[in-house]
C-alpha cells in the first residue's frame, strides 16, 4: 500500500504505469481514490497516474483538522513535491473539482491540462437547509450513505466494487464530512476563474442530479477557452459509469494541451 509522509499526515495513493506523462486523480465528497479504478485500467502505458486519497479519507492517515477545499489543494502540491512532480494533469472529480479549480489557481505553473468532472460549481454548493441536514444526519450511517452514493450514477455499479465505495463513505469521520460539507457551502472562486491560463476540460453528464448545470455553465464561461464535453444519459460519475469513454476524452484532451504548449 503505496503512501508518502506530508506535513499534517501520511497520504494513501495508488500509481499506474510508468510512463512520462504524470496525471494525479482527487476524488470527491464521501469517496476515494477507488472512483477512479475503473478509468484507472483504461489508461494508456504512456501515463504515470496516481490516485490520491485526501486527509482522512479512503486509506488515508485520519487527522482532525484541515478539512478545507484551501487545505486539501495545499497537500496536493505537497504532494506533488514529495513525489518530484513537477508538472502534470490534475483530474478532479465533484468536490475534488472544487479543490482542482483551488489548486489551477494556486499552483498554475505546475500544471499541464485541467480536468474538471462533474465539479463543484465555481460559486460552492447551494442547497436548501432541509437537505443538509438530512446529508450532515447521515454521517455514518450505512443506509443513508448508499442513498448518497447512488444518487451518484444514472448507471450504478453493482456487487463488491460498490460495497466498497459505500464502505468508504460511510468510514468518513465527522471531522472531515461535516468540515467538507461547510466548506463546500463557503467555498467561491468565481470571480477568479477568469484568471486561469490552464488548458482546461470540463465534463458533465445530463442525467447529473448533483451538480447544477448553472455551475457547469459558471466554470465554462469564465476559465479562458476552456472546453466543454456534455454527456447524454450519463449521471454524476462518468469515470465509473462509461471509463473507456472518459480515459479516450483525457488522453485526447492531454494531447491536444501538449499541442498548445508546444506553440
Amino acid at each position: 500500500m503505496p503512501t508518502v509522509q506530508l506535513p499534517d499526515f501520511v497520504m494513501h495513493y495508488v500509481e499506474r504505469g510508468a510512463g512520462d506523462e504524470a496525471i494525479v486523480f482527487v476524488h470527491g465528497f464521501v469517496s476515494s481514490h477507488r472512483w477512479w479504478l475503473p478509468a484507472l485500467e483504461h489508461l494508456p502505458a504512456t501515463v504515470h497516474a496516481y490516485a490520491i486519497d485526501l486527509r482522512a479519507a479512503g486509506d488515508s492517515e485520519a487527522v482532525e483538522t484541515g478539512h478545507t477545499l484551501a487545505q486539501y489543494a495545499a497537500d496536493i502540491e505537497e504532494f506533488a513535491v514529495a513525489m518530484g512532480l513537477e508538472r502534470f494533469t490534475l483530474v478532479g472529480h465533484s468536490m475534488g473539482g472544487g479543490v482542482a479549480m483551488q489548486y489551477a489557481l494556486s499552483h498554475p505553473e505546475r500544471l499541464k491540462a485541467l480536468v474538471l468532472v462533474s465539479p463543484l460549481a465555481p460559486f460552492g454548493m447551494r442547497i436548501d437547509q432541509p437537505t443538509t441536514d438530512w446529508i450532515n444526519s447521515v454521517q455514518g450511517q450505512e443506509e443513508g450513505q448508499r442513498m448518497i452514493v447512488l444518487g451518484a450514477f444514472a448507471t450504478p455499479p453493482s456487487g463488491e466494487y460498490l460495497e466498497q465505495l459505500v464502505a468508504d463513505a460511510v468510514a468518513w469521520d465527522k471531522p472531515i464530512y461535516l468540515g467538507t460539507m461547510d466548506d463546500m457551502a463557503r467555498f467561491n472562486v468565481s470571480d477568479q476563474l477568469p484568471a486561469l491560463e490552464v488548458p482546461t476540460l470540463v465534463t458533465w453528464g445530463d442525467k447529473d442530479t448533483v451538480i447544477p448545470f448553472a455551475g457547469i455553465v459558471d466554470a465554462f464561461t469564465k476559465i479562458p477557452d476552456c472546453n466543454l464535453e456534455i454527456w447524454h444519459g450519463v449521471g454524476h460519475s462518468g469515470p465509473i459509469e462509461n471509463p473507456a469513454r472518459f480515459v479516450n476524452l483525457l488522453t485526447q484532451f492531454m494531447d491536444e494541451a501538449a499541442n498548445l504548449g508546444d506553440d
